[in-house]
């Protein structure tokens, strides 16, 4: 027959044995990434030294990248469809965190890899229809090196085909750009946090929405505090 003594101290351990259990569980819980459509570095990736400009002609480098947050598109102004509807986004992006009192330390970067169109005053141009605050970023050719290392950096992808004939060049111009899709989120210490995917429709069409934005974007932020 068992004692009460023995009884209490095997139902302390076992409720000592829970209670740990429980405990590691929300630790785990705790430290595990959110889920995101994307993928989230815990241990930021460091940016290799670059120097490239902005739309304003003014140098850009990896200065300039700390002690806000940057969240970084990339494409070309020519661009009929996902480069402007990505934008939209980000301005209505901005707007909601704006209206929701969230995070005023983000700056929207778009990086052009149409270099020898897009030079700084057509992005002085272009990016203003979207918002005044977007900060443009190219390369000049004496600094392509430069500005190959901060594609590489990110991991971005775009290739330029040259046209074969005159009916291509009257559609495209000289060449035609394509190019990934990702959003790059570089944290106040010029790293590389977070990569964003866009969502596929049905017809296999990538695109973002400033609400999925959001909510990625909110879920990185309150994870890395």
């Amino acid at each position: 027959m068992v004692s009460k003594t023995k009884l209490f101290v095997r139902v302390l351990l076992l409720t000592l044995a829970a209670s740990y259990s429980v405990y590691t569980l929300l630790e785990q819980n705790k430290n595990r990434l959110p889920l995101i459509n994307g993928v989230i570095i815990p241990d930021a990736k460091a940016l290799s030294k670059f120097s490239i400009i902005d739309h304003n002609d003014r140098p850009f480098s990896n200065q300039q990248l700390i002690g806000k947050w940057h969240l970084l598109t990339y494409g070309y102004t020519n661009c009929p469809d996902v480069c402007p509807t990505t934008l939209n986004a980000l301005v209505h992006l901005k707007q909601k965190l704006k209206s929701e009192k969230k995070f005023d330390d983000l700056e929207i970067l778009f990086y052009s890899i149409d270099h020898e169109r897009d030079t700084t005053k057509r992005l002085a141009e272009y990016l203003p229809f979207f918002d005044d605050d977007f900060i443009g970023l190219t390369y000049q050719k004496e600094s392509k090196g430069d500005g190959l290392i901060f594609e590489k950096n990110l991991g971005m992808i775009s290739v330029l085909t040259q046209s074969k004939d005159q009916q291509e060049i009257e559609a495209y111009g000289k060449y035609r750009v394509s190019h990934g899709y990702m959003l790059y989120l570089i944290n106040p210490d010029g790293a590389l946090q977070a990569v964003f995917r866009p969502t596929k429709s049905v017809a296999n069409v990538s695109f973002y929405t400033a609400e999925k934005l959001y909510q990625d974007y909110m879920l990185v932020r309150d994870y890395f505090g």
